[in-house]
């Protein structure tokens, strides 16, 4: 089948924001999806290639105003990506084009075919629209309406940013966890850092680290500029425990932080134009991060589209029947996902319910299992 991916960056990783991510109970469906050549290369694309996987992985969970552990979830031979690298590494040998910002879908009843349009004015035409445009999806608006297809706010903060640390401040951070860990503190906010990148083993003071610092917050308007922004960075960081608090305040003066209200759509179904429009990812099923389900269901639904697309081209199957099997599943899964992950990130915020939360109860295990 051939196929044509449309991306809004001008070039590959355009945007100067980077992050990384872990795949967990999805990792089954990661290796259906991928193919062996990308699978031989996916070291380089590790947060730390000379580490690379280890079977006594653990994500810690800490008491932010104490350090005291709380639980350390095992998490053996977690897949931790450096999202830059790994998108460079999935990107080789497809059919992208850039700086095409969607502007319009159109479907006529007299036609198995589908149109798009583009803000440069191009025009493409199809047999199938799939919108993997993230949590702000256009596609999902035309399929649903702006109204229906909007994100609904949730009363949480969420800044982050990557930089590196003192020599000495890194390496204390590391001996916590080499991999990743988060705080959780009584007064709300939580803090979680990963490693991002480690140039040189030999000198923690050129490793990049990942930062997260999220509170809970129902009413005050978003941080509208960056000294806004570091001054809540600044206000929650000095409430947590070293060498955490060292850490955030290190970067406070010169990082780059960004800041947003957190938000969900609670996935429902939509109309499909007959097996010509659909939705994947986070455009199907926006959720908030504090329990790593994101990137894993949207693995689980690409093996599954992966299957409903098989079914099309080798057993005659109708796409709109096909399409129909990928998402009953997708809409049914992703929707509890998308409110068990709110639910999870209201209660980790909430010391009295913090241990009764999903991420304490279930770890980052999916709420079930993909069949």
């Amino acid at each position: 089948m051939r196929c044509t991916l449309f991306e809004r960056e001008k070039y590959l990783n355009e945007r100067r924001r980077d992050w990384n991510f872990g795949i967990y109970h999805a990792k089954p469906e990661f290796d259906e999806c991928v193919p062996e050549n990308i699978k031989d290369k996916l070291t380089s694309a590790l947060v730390d290639p000379i580490r690379g996987l280890s079977e006594k992985d653990t994500f810690s969970m800490l008491n932010g105003q104490t350090g005291e552990l709380l639980m350390d979830l095992p998490t053996p031979n977690a897949l931790r990506l450096n999202r830059s690298k790994f998108r460079a590494l999935i990107a080789e040998g497809l059919d992208i084009q850039y700086n095409k910002k969607l502007s319009g879908i159109s479907c006529s009843d007299d036609s198995d075919s589908v149109a798009v349009r583009f803000e440069d004015g191009d025009s493409v035409t199809g047999n199938l629209v799939i919108g993997a445009d993230g949590a702000n999806s256009k596609v999902r608006e035309f399929l649903l309406g702006p109204s229906k297809a909007a994100l609904k706010p949730m009363s949480i903060f969420g800044c982050g940013a990557l930089e590196s640390l003192p020599a000495e401040i890194s390496r204390k951070i590391r001996d916590v966890n080499d991999l990743y860990f988060v705080t959780y503190h009584p007064e709300g906010p939580c803090a979680f850092m990963a490693i991002h990148d480690v140039p040189d083993q030999s000198k923690p003071e050129t490793w990049k680290w990942m930062f997260s610092l999220t509170w809970p917050d129902k009413d005050s308007p978003v941080p509208a500029d960056a000294e806004a922004i570091r001054r809540n960075w600044i206000f929650w960081a000095e409430k947590l425990a070293e060498p955490f608090r060292s850490a955030y305040l290190a970067i406070a003066p010169s990082a780059t932080i960004w800041c947003d209200r957190l938000a969900e759509w609670r996935t429902e179904p939509w109309d499909n134009r007959k097996g010509r429009v659909t939705l994947a990812g986070d455009a199907a099923h926006p959720m908030t991060y504090h329990r790593g389900q994101g990137l894993n269901n949207a693995i689980v639904d690409a093996a599954f589209l992966c299957r409903a697309l098989n079914e099309h081209c080798f057993n005659s199957k109708s796409i709109e029947a096909a399409l129909a099997v990928y998402e009953k599943e997708m809409q049914a899964r992703g929707r509890a996902a998308v409110i068990s992950s709110g639910e999870n990130s209201l209660m980790v915020h909430d010391w009295e319910k913090l241990k009764q939360s999903p991420v304490f109860t279930m770890g980052l295990k999916p709420l079930q299992k993909a069949p």
